[in-house]
């Protein structure tokens, strides 16, 4: 019988592949793609980041219902026309995750960014979440 070393590739690829994702069920990260989530309160504010490596604006969908806030899209990875892939760590991805938030948020106040591979949201909170000062009078 007669390998290719085509064989030999795809075979130690899918092992490889294996072992990574292995690896990172024991660590205990996603594998979805989704990466590290952050998300913190200021007095007039939520502030959530969110590392999403190589997905482009266009591939992202957030939505905002009440207080859960449901991030959604993908990543392609494409090999340039007339190439051969022999090693593929990076793999296309689709991912959905939801957020239960703390407070509620006010939709017009929501402003969002994707700078170098994280997304940054920030979100208003609903004037009815915010923090009252309360006057107290003698009598």
């Amino acid at each position: 019988m007669l390998f290719r070393f085509d064989d030999f590739d795809r075979t130690f690829d899918l092992m490889n592949q294996l072992h990574r994702r292995l690896d990172r069920v024991v660590a205990g990260e996603r594998t979805d793609g989704l990466g590290q989530v952050a998300l913190h309160e200021s007095e007039d504010a939520l502030h959530l980041s969110v590392d999403l490596p190589g997905v482009k604006e266009d591939d992202l969908e957030i939505t905002l219902q009440q207080e859960v806030l449901t991030l959604s899209g993908h990543r392609a990875v494409e090999v340039p026309e007339g190439h051969r892939p022999h090693l593929r760590e990076r793999r296309p991805f689709r991912f959905t995750r939801s957020f239960s938030l703390p407070a509620a948020v006010d939709p017009e106040k929501a402003r969002a960014r994707l700078e170098d591979g994280v997304l940054h949201l920030q979100l208003g909170k609903a004037e009815a979440a915010r923090p009252r000062q309360i006057t107290v009078t003698a009598g």
